[in-house]
């Protein structure tokens, strides 16, 4: 097989031909057969699937490059955008400061329902199918793979960087033109708490640093602040790329 088409509108009838079985072992390993399709001879509508033969890493590499050139992403690439795969898109977005929101819980009981103007420092966002990750940047320029990332000063994000989506409603697509969308659930949201007490080197940690933002933006403070995340942009790529193979 070395062409693929996707079908989308239009063309419907379909002639079901060949199958892929795929089988995985409970290390992740990953073993593929291909099958040819027949009718069964005592009953034409129903189609049986023949025996199968190992499908080959060239098999395999050529189906993924064909489905890859089907699937591509279409379109001006945004200047923001780091990394893009079907899976997955990683985007910054420069430091600034935005009016945010909070309406905190038991856990952050003194910053009580309030919004106003903070500095955010420079992020970097990274979306998988069924979670999304924000990592801040020291520095307000584009990263490169190598660039030490600092864990995100904000409420409602857990160690490792995923964000606690709560009832916030996600765009249902991972690509390029979700990118504001994305922004907005996250900026717009109502910030409700800190899921790590060590989230910032701060007095009084990250409920008091809000606080004192939303009293006064100060940019230096809030990125004096930032802990380190003691990984690069790429490790961090790689470390949820794997986690989301493996929960797949």
């Amino acid at each position: 097989m070395t062409r693929v088409n996707v079908i989308s509108q239009g063309e419907t009838r379909l002639r079901l031909t060949d199958a892929l079985l795929m089988y995985r072992t409970g290390s992740g390993q990953v073993y593929a057969t291909a099958h040819p399709v027949h009718l069964d001879p005592e009953n034409p509508q129903r189609k049986m699937i023949g025996a199968g033969a190992p499908l080959s890493k060239a098999n395999l590499a050529t189906f993924a490059r064909a489905v890859g050139a089907a699937t591509a992403f279409g379109g001006f690439v945004p200047e923001n955008l780091l990394y893009t795969s079907a899976n997955m898109i990683a985007w910054w977005v420069p430091a600034s400061i935005r009016r945010s929101w909070f309406k905190a819980n038991a856990r952050a009981a003194e910053m009580g329902e309030r919004s106003g103007d903070v500095a955010h420092p420079a992020l970097v966002f990274v979306v998988v199918p069924g979670d999304w990750y924000v990592f801040a940047l020291r520095d307000s320029a584009r990263p490169g793979p190598a660039t030490q990332l600092q864990h995100a000063p904000h409420f409602n994000v857990w160690d490792g960087g995923r964000i606690c989506t709560g009832s916030v409603t996600l765009p249902p697509a991972i690509e390029a033109d979700a990118i504001r969308d994305y922004e907005a659930a996250f900026f717009r949201s109502r910030f409700t708490h800190p899921n790590r007490a060590d989230a910032v080197k701060y007095r009084g940690g990250a409920t008091a640093l809000w606080i004192d933002q939303l009293n006064k933006p100060d940019m230096p403070a809030m990125v004096r602040a930032l802990r380190p995340a003691k990984e690069t942009l790429r490790q961090a790529i790689e470390r949820i790329t794997a986690r989301h193979n493996k929960s797949q």
